[in-house]
């Protein structure tokens, strides 16, 4: 593997060199650069396949460095301090990221993610992370949800509800799709918020969009489009009925 590392701080960028070369010694380091100008310079004058991408740079952002590029057919993976709004923008748009300080694990994980194949382009993914980062929360955003084998692009709006399977979450769309995803619904609780989803139950979070009807009665349930009747527990029922309120009721 041939990599690009753009970060404008000398020692974190020695550093991280040195942390690539003890624990991934099959990354050949072949180009580095502390700017956007210095970085589009050396990507266009390099044979690499992965970028390692500072996201804050003396003269602009890694963003901006991506967008002037005429052509992106190599791997990003982004090296930043972003606060944790920034890292579920990450996370939903599965662009690969390493969070400062670098660890070990840290950055083998995001190795191992580059020998995955799927059907998403890099272009598509980098697009909706930029989306996420302009705070838009509409239902007719995207969002990349990625089982064992593959990523799948899903319209936020097609999500009925999500389940807890353990550490992982299925994820239950309109057309009787489902998609088993390695995040749990936790995580997914606080990325999914903004755009309308609540927790109704320890094992599921729902779409209010989604939402038929609430019963209070008998313990409580709430009937989603999918005709599928989910429990509503006791200590979840009142933020339920104040989140539609707020959400349905002028």
């Amino acid at each position: 593997m041939k990599a690009i590392v753009i970060e404008d701080e000398q020692n974190v960028r020695e550093g991280f060199i040195k942390l690539m070369n003890t624990f991934c010694p099959e990354i050949n380091v072949v180009g580095t650069a502390d700017s956007v100008e210095s970085g589009i310079e050396v990507i266009n004058s390099s044979d690499f396949d992965t970028l390692f991408l500072d996201i804050n740079l003396p003269d602009g952002s890694g963003f901006d460095l991506l967008y002037r590029l005429e052509k992106r057919d190599f791997h990003v993976i982004f090296v930043t301090a972003y606060d944790h709004y920034a890292i579920d923008a990450f996370k939903i748009s599965a662009v690969d990221y390493l969070l400062k300080p670098v660890s070990p694990d840290m950055l083998k994980n995001a190795i191992s993610k580059i020998e995955v194949n799927n059907d998403i382009t890099e272009e598509e993914r980098l697009s909706i992370l930029g989306e996420k980062l302009e705070k838009r929360f509409s239902q007719d955003e995207k969002i990349i949800l990625k089982d064992a084998d593959s990523m799948q692009l899903v319209v936020i709006s097609d999500i009925i509800y999500c389940e807890a399977e353990g550490s992982y979450s299925t994820f239950y769309l309109t057309g009787d799709r489902k998609i088993v995803t390695s995040l749990n619904l936790k995580e997914y609780e606080r990325i999914l918020e903004p755009y309308g989803f609540i927790r109704s139950h320890h094992s599921y979070l729902i779409n209010l969009y989604q939402v038929i009807s609430l019963q209070k009665a008998d313990g409580g349930s709430v009937l989603m489009s999918s005709e599928k009747s989910l429990p509503l527990s006791s200590r979840k029922k009142s933020n339920v009925v104040e989140a539609m309120k707020l959400r349905f009721v002028n």
